[in-house]
């Protein structure tokens, strides 16, 4: 009997004192999500040598389940930490496709199997969105924070010339390994202490996909601990920005879909 070919999906979760979530986070993806996706799934934890103890609880759960890894490093910044966890994953777990995701349960794992669909189905790019219709953000984030997300994101799309890509600051995303991740020089990316990375990773990434697609989400607030949006992110973002505008050579190609 000839056992069908299983991609395997490596999901690259950056940890910095999350040890007040990681336990469930584990339990919900291992004992459960994972369970409803047709491919060979591994959850890797980059911790950033948390002093809350969230390596502790990880290393106990590794006993449990086979495909829970974990990689700890110095603390450097969310950028460096998802490298390292990245290049762990192609090279380590021959990963097929990685998937960018938050410990804090922000990014819900009820998407991972619609993400995981979409890859198999063709997609290079899977980027969960929270600005196109059945996406949103919660309401019980500050004006402030509303403003400056949606803002930042209507610039973004102006500054880079997009109209097919909606969200461009979600940290929630599936990339394929082959021909994408693979080709893409991560040490090189712009702001790798700061979340605004994920632009310019972004944007080297749709120029290397044939095929994108946007997943309406529901981003969701912090199952608990603090928020690690500041406005030095927001200045991080506009420097990317301008000078992804300067060195551009030409528009991105129209080759986005829904």
């Amino acid at each position: 009997i000839r056992i069908p070919y299983m991609e395997t999906i490596v999901i690259v979760m950056p940890t910095y004192n999350e040890a007040s979530c990681i336990g469930e986070m584990i339990e919900t993806l291992m004992g459960g999500t994972f369970l409803d996706v047709q491919a060979d799934m591994h959850l890797l934890i980059v911790d950033d040598s948390s002093p809350d103890g969230t390596a502790q609880i990880v290393i106990e759960k590794m006993s449990l389940y086979p495909h829970l890894h974990l990689l700890s490093g110095k603390k450097k910044g969310l950028g460096w930490a998802y490298v390292r966890g990245i290049d762990h994953a192609i090279k380590a777990l021959n990963a097929d496709a990685v998937i960018e995701m938050d410990a804090d349960f922000q990014h819900d794992p009820l998407y991972i199997p619609e993400m995981v669909q979409r890859f198999q189905a063709g997609f290079d790019y899977v980027i969960g969105s929270r600005y196109i219709k059945g996406g949103g953000v919660p309401s019980t984030w500050p004006w402030r924070r509303k403003l400056f997300s949606s803002l930042g994101n209507r610039m973004a799309r102006f500054v880079l010339e997009t109209q097919n890509i909606h969200d461009l600051t979600t940290g929630f995303r599936l990339t394929r390994v082959k021909g994408i991740l693979d080709q893409i020089a991560l040490k090189d990316l712009m702001a790798l202490d700061r979340f605004a990375f994920k632009i310019d990773l972004l944007y080297r990434t749709v120029r290397l996909s044939r095929r994108v697609t946007e997943l309406p989400i529901q981003f969701r607030s912090r199952a608990s601990g603090e928020t690690k949006f500041s406005l030095r992110e927001v200045i991080a973002t506009c420097r990317i920005l301008v000078s992804l505008k300067m060195k551009k050579p030409h528009r991105w190609s129209s080759h986005e879909e829904k």
